[in-house]
């Protein structure tokens, strides 16, 4: 009688065991699921801003080239040379 007692004790914490158990194994691969799904954004995301440091790095790399700070000059600071004169056209809008 004890022993049937046993194990229908040990039958039952098993049970319930399980049962409390399947959800969190649940839980888990929906978490690492989430965590897989993140990672790849991460990963597109780096590779994104790997690319613009690639540019950035030409853009710098360009930027002490001697054509580029000419023309950067002219167009952003409205610089000029000695003795050049610069024409600018100004267009007037059509009143109607």
């Amino acid at each position: 009688m004890l022993t049937n007692r046993g194990i229908f004790i040990f039958t039952l914490i098993c049970i319930l065991g399980i049962f409390l158990y399947i959800p969190i194994v649940f839980q888990e691969r929906q978490t690492f699921k989430l965590l897989k799904e993140e990672l790849a954004l991460s990963i597109k995301h780096n590779e994104v801003l790997k690319e613009e440091k690639e540019e950035l790095l030409l853009q710098l790399d360009s930027s002490n080239d001697l054509y580029y700070i000419e023309k950067f000059a002219r167009e952003n600071l409205s610089m000029k040379k000695k003795n050049e004169t610069v024409y600018r056209v100004v267009f007037k809008e059509d009143k109607k």
